[in-house]
């Protein structure tokens, strides 16, 4: 086993070691005698403080009697005190916490409201979509607006004047294609670019 820390050997000598700990240390005190002189000396220190705190003796010029009066008589008041308030003051913050609550709720519910009448669906913008491939040096292109073909710097887009496109579709071999509904008519015109 190994030797004692301070703390260890400060818990052996007053006895407060776990059982199991307590019958080890009991063991090891009997083979070492360096733990055994620690758990002394520290027993030695703890029944002079013993004999200290026997031998105080409180001043006699305080009025002791007086003094535990009027502390009783504070807590006395204190517990009075308290009882007092609890009686009343729960219930009048509880009467208005629901109240407030309510008010911030159907604050934020007209503020909601309001926003979402104000934007309105038909005025969201639409979400942009981009899909691009790649074929030797071409760059093929679709968003909302057509499609469209760049090389080296220069391009040319078929660009959908009456609608924006509802379908972008694009085909690993080198081709890009999309598809505008004509409101009006119900026509379908369909825009595509490849690369051969």
């Amino acid at each position: 086993m190994r030797h004692f820390s301070d703390h260890e050997a400060a818990l052996a000598s007053s006895g407060d070691l776990p059982f199991l700990l307590k019958l080890q240390s009991q063991a090891h005190c009997l083979i070492c005698p360096s733990c055994r002189a620690r758990v002394e000396a520290f027993r030695s220190d703890r029944s002079r403080v013993d004999l200290a705190v026997d031998a105080f003796e409180l001043p006699r010029a305080i009025k002791w009697d007086q003094l535990e009066a009027e502390m009783l008589g504070n807590i006395r008041l204190g517990l009075d005190v308290d009882a007092i308030h609890q009686g009343s003051s729960p219930k009048t913050e509880e009467r208005f916490i629901p109240w407030r609550a309510a008010v911030a709720i159907a604050a934020m519910t007209v503020i909601v409201m309001t926003g979402w009448f104000l934007t309105g669906p038909g005025s969201r913008p639409a979400i942009s979509a981009v899909a691009q491939v790649r074929s030797g040096g071409m760059l093929l292109r679709g968003d909302e607006n057509g499609v469209g073909v760049e090389n080296r710097g220069s391009g040319m887009i078929l660009r959908n004047v009456a609608a924006r496109s509802n379908r972008i579709e694009v085909g690993l071999e080198g081709s890009v294609r999309s598809s505008v509904v004509d409101q009006d008519s119900g026509q379908v015109t369909v825009s595509q670019i490849y690369v051969e």
